[in-house]
């Protein structure tokens, strides 16, 4: 309980000096107590009404007025009340309405004892102590209220009738009165002790509120630490990998330029070997087979320059959906017979600066990857689309620049790229397929090409679920498109 130096309402009357924190107790103690009110409202009209009986053989000649007091005024009240508290305004007038049908009836008690005559009338006085019982269930104040109003009412009416003797008026207002300050006493008690325990709730709901909210941000916090090291993880790992791709470029150059004027070398001698011999010769065919060896290792130093970015490339502006649709064909006669191709393209032109041939050499490198991924058939699915990239997107060669960018999908339901694997497939002569059936060199040379028109690829691979490369070129006109 609260001092009274602590207390945080009002020692006389008990109610809170916060008018909101009043209002939430009220609503509070109209919630837990309206079950008790009605059971109190329907208990009162019952004994109200019994008490029928007793007028009819203790005050049989006011019997009839006693009637109408009991049965057309006071009961049909009561049980009004009790069916307006399930109305959505019985909140706020509640109390109004208790008061009223409380000082009713306690008044109806005092007119009978007014209009009968002795001795009858001097036993009404313990149906009015009996009305007070019900009152004390009401909060201090209005219990008061009731109280002392039936006093006052019944001093006046006493006094007033010269029938009620001296010392009967003494007797009952001595007991009326220590009946009003045990009951008031009680229902100050018990109304304090609600408030206390009102204030120790809501003081614990709040500090529960403080707690949860807490939590949350605590756990709104350790989740955003866990998502930025997890993307610092990320950045590390594809920083990582750039560099560990722009060494293996840099290798790659050095080593194709170096390699390409041995070739140089290689073929140019075999070349004037071969002019300088007959065709018949048998060693003819050898210097023939020197020169054809010799080309193919300078197509793999093309690829490699490719990666490497040094292969100079010629760009045009290129519509991505007529691109796709002439290379229908081209892709058509790469595919076997037990797999299905589907083309589909984008309402609207992307244009894009791109070398056409380069980009058919992706294409045909991405389709024929997907091929060997499908051996029991599937389908192949390319698509174009456009899209915007918001700043900080992550791919497979570091963070995107913010913009317009036209989108190639290719897409297998072909055997997939394990998780150990999808790390490396753009490294030089890694390769997943058995030895003599690949260099290594294609999805490279696919990355160098799509690094050099300033774009990136996204994969998507799941083992037994297929595979998805998105290539993204920067739009042009994008304002015009």
């Amino acid at each position: 309980m609260y001092s009274k130096q602590d207390a945080p309402f009002n020692i006389a009357t008990l109610s809170f000096k916060d008018k909101d924190l009043e209002a939430a107790f009220r609503l509070d103690f109209f919630e837990k107590n309206l079950p008790l009110y009605r059971l109190v409202l329907i208990l009162g009209a019952f004994l109200y009404a019994l008490f029928g009986i007793h007028d009819y053989w203790i005050t049989p000649d006011i019997w009839l007025k006693s009637l109408f007091i009991r049965f057309v005024l006071v009961c049909p009240l009561l049980l009004g009340i009790t069916l307006f508290t399930y109305s959505k305004q019985s909140r706020n007038l509640l109390n109004l309405a208790m008061i009223l049908g409380g000082f009713i009836a306690g008044a109806g008690v005092v007119t009978m004892f007014a209009v009968a005559a002795p001795p009858g009338k001097h036993m009404c006085y313990a149906s009015l102590l009996l009305c007070l019982l019900f009152y004390y269930r009401l909060r201090f104040y209005p219990a008061a209220v009731l109280s002392w109003s039936l006093f006052i009412l019944y001093e006046v009416v006493a006094v007033w009738e010269a029938g009620t003797l001296t010392p009967i008026l003494f007797s009952n207002t001595f007991v009326f009165l220590s009946f009003i300050i045990a009951g008031l006493f009680m229902c100050y008690t018990m109304e304090r002790y609600m408030r206390s325990d009102f204030l120790l709730r809501r003081t614990i709901q709040k500090q529960n509120d403080e707690i949860v909210t807490a939590n949350r941000s605590l756990e709104k916090e350790y989740n955003e630490r866990k998502q930025a090291e997890e993307e610092k993880l990320a950045l590390e790992a594809q920083l990582s990998q750039r560099h560990k791709m722009e060494a293996v470029g840099q290798l790659a150059d050095g080593i194709s330029h170096e390699f390409n004027n041995i070739l140089t070398a290689v073929i140019g001698y075999a070349g004037y070997i071969q002019k300088k011999m007959d065709k018949g010769d048998p060693l003819y065919t050898y210097a023939g087979n020197i020169m054809a060896a010799g080309q193919r290792a300078a197509r793999l130093t093309r690829d490699l320059l490719t990666f490497s970015r040094n292969q100079l490339i010629e760009t045009t502006r290129l519509n991505l959906n007529d691109f796709m649709t002439k290379s229908r064909v081209l892709l058509g006669m790469i595919l076997n017979e037990n797999i299905d191709l589907s083309i589909s393209v984008s309402d609207k032109p992307i244009i894009v600066h791109a070398d056409a041939l380069q980009m058919e050499q992706v294409l045909v490198n991405l389709v024929s990857n997907a091929v060997d991924a499908m051996p029991s058939g599937g389908l192949l699915s390319i698509s174009t689309d456009m899209v915007d990239i918001d700043r900080g997107h992550q791919h497979s060669g570091g963070v995107a620049e913010a913009g317009k960018y036209g989108r190639i999908m290719v897409s297998d339901t072909g055997v997939g790229i394990d998780n150990a694997a999808l790390a490396h497939i753009f490294e030089p002569f890694f390769t997943t397929k058995d030895v003599g059936k690949g260099t290594g060199l294609g999805l490279s040379m696919v990355f160098g090409i799509i690094r050099q028109h300033q774009g990136f690829i996204d994969v998507n691979s799941k083992s037994g679920k297929g595979t998805t490369f998105s290539l993204f070129l920067p739009v042009v006109d994008s304002e015009e498109v």
